[in-house]
């Protein structure tokens, strides 16, 4: 004849039960991973990379007014951009066209790069004019690989024209 071994655990304390352990494990695990985004995204993001983001939100009529004077010129900005990579030196190139696909020469002819995580990184860069007419070229340099935001900006007397656009700089390889 076989006894039986009796049952002696004492489940009435919850803590010396397994489920409430792991549960309690479980929670503690998310709380501690929660904690470590959140001081992540405080100490890597600067946050707002413009200052004045209230101005350039109430201006946002003029903005779309500007845009349909552009749209009404009918300028043409061609962009010869390379493949960027990050730290290499790569020649940008623009060919201005009027509406009539005719190039054309313009005052000033400016890019500007910017870098969305880290307004420090953002600048400047004056295309200068070539030897044909509406050709303008300029060598970039920049830091870093990831996302850049490009506005190129071409003057002629009091007629601007802009477009903008999102490029990747890659890895060195």
């Amino acid at each position: 004849m076989q006894t039986q071994k009796k049952d002696t655990r004492d489940w009435s304390v919850a803590w010396k039960n397994p489920l409430v352990i792991f549960w309690v494990a479980i929670i503690l695990v998310v709380l501690m991973v929660n904690f470590f985004m959140v001081s992540m995204a405080i100490v890597t993001n600067p946050g707002l990379v413009i200052d004045d983001f209230y101005e350039r939100g109430k201006n946002h009529a003029a903005v779309l007014a500007e845009r349909q004077k552009m749209d009404k010129l009918g300028w043409q900005l061609k962009v010869d951009m390379p493949d960027l990579v990050e730290a290499k030196s790569d020649r940008i190139g623009l060919e201005v066209l009027d509406k009539d696909n005719v190039n054309f020469d313009v005052d000033s002819a400016t890019l500007y790069y910017y870098r969305p995580s880290d307004r420090n990184l953002d600048g400047s860069l004056v295309l200068a004019r070539l030897n044909s007419t509406g050709s303008y070229a300029a060598d970039l340099n920049l830091p870093l690989k990831g996302k850049w935001d490009f506005i190129i900006e071409v003057v002629k007397g009091d007629k601007k024209y802009s477009i903008g656009q999102s490029f990747m700089v890659k890895d060195p390889e």
